[in-house]
């Protein structure tokens, strides 16, 4: 009896490790370093970023959603996206917007008393 228990218990830490590894991965892939949501930005910038050098060149960009619009994106004309450019693309800005509600909105919600609380 005594072995059906550990036998029970072996696979069930078996099954939740996997489980409790992949925890919070979605998150991950849509916010930066700091925990903010900048709307993908910081991982797309990190795959285009082919040569490491911390900018994205025109030839870094073709073949992005960012190719046609890199002129009006190069704030400095630089010739190369920072970060802070490559971020401020209305792809990044619309994703990032969507998934953060606005701070003038206001929700409501109702207790167990059924009385309605906005905040």
């Amino acid at each position: 009896m005594q072995r059906k228990s550990l036998l029970a218990a072996v696979l069930a830490a078996a099954f939740a490790f996997p489980l409790a590894a992949s925890a919070g991965t979605d998150k991950a892939k849509s916010t930066s370093a700091n925990g903010a949501n900048d709307g993908g930005a910081a991982a797309m910038f990190k795959s285009m970023d082919k040569n490491g050098d911390g900018f994205i060149s025109k030839d870094e960009a073709k073949g992005t959603p960012h190719a046609a619009d890199f002129a009006s994106l190069d704030k400095n004309g630089d010739g190369k996206l920072s970060p802070e450019e490559h971020a401020a693309a209305k792809e990044h800005m619309a994703a990032k917007s969507k998934s953060t509600p606005s701070a003038g909105t206001a929700s409501s919600t109702s207790d167990t008393s059924g009385s309605k609380k906005t905040y």
